[in-house]
């Protein structure tokens, strides 16, 4: 073989070894372009699951931006409603208010007429019994007609006379008021009840019972247990 054809063969051989290291550069290159394309492709699904995460979560707050308002308006319904109420009514509770004022000073005035009926009552109660103590002590003598008529006309003119009373098994009746007196709530006239209804002594009352000192005139149940308790506490 000639030099000239061994000196192309090494320059064929140079180019060739010159060739395959160009192409595995290229191929090199290509792979890395590769991985850089994978990792971008990577990189776009990753933004595209995080764009639709977002989207989601801007859907639920739109959601719950439509639910409030949604419920603003309503509680602005109501209010609107409730302040009609409110305007509708106020003028029936100012009436209702004056009404019941109107009652309130009506009911003190009965309160105020109830009591002075109560002592009219009373005062009535006094001349019944000093009336029926007159006629207890005259009744069976007429000895003193003048006198007696006098007496009636104070009687019936409010000055009402000491009445003369007889002792019972416990005493008079004037010492059985003034022993009963400590009782609280028992005036007189209420003891002097009980003195003709057949209480005595101040042990008749110890030994009665509730029901048997509210059968006396102007006693209640309630008042009847207080003289009771108060008897026992003498």
């Amino acid at each position: 073989m000639s030099a000239e054809l061994e000196e192309q063969i090494a320059q064929l051989e140079n180019s060739l070894g010159l060739e395959q290291q160009r192409l595995e550069k290229l191929w090199d290159a290509y792979e890395q372009q590769e991985k850089d394309l994978n990792a971008s492709l990577d990189r776009i699904n990753y933004l595209e699951s995080d764009i639709e995460t977002r989207q989601t979560m801007i859907s639920s707050l739109q959601e719950l931006l439509t639910e409030r308002d949604a419920k603003l308006r309503e509680l602005e319904i109501q209010r609107q409603r409730q302040s009609k109420i409110a305007a509708e009514y106020e003028p029936k509770i100012k009436e209702m208010q004056g009404i019941i004022e109107d009652q309130t000073e009506k009911y003190e005035r009965l309160l105020s007429i109830t009591q002075e009926m109560e002592d009219e009552l009373d005062l009535a109660r006094q001349s019944l019994h000093a009336r029926d103590g007159w006629f207890n002590a005259n009744i069976s003598s007429l000895e003193s007609v003048s006198e007696i008529i006098k007496e009636w006309r104070n009687i019936q003119s409010g000055r009402f006379p000491e009445v003369k009373e007889s002792s019972g098994p416990g005493g008079g009746k004037s010492e059985f008021v003034a022993s009963v007196a400590k009782i609280k709530g028992l005036g007189a006239v209420k003891a002097e009840n009980l003195y003709d209804a057949g209480f005595h002594s101040v042990e008749d009352l110890k030994s009665a019972s509730t029901e048997d000192i509210a059968g006396v005139v102007g006693f209640t149940n309630l008042s009847a247990s207080k003289v009771v308790k108060g008897a026992k506490e003498l």
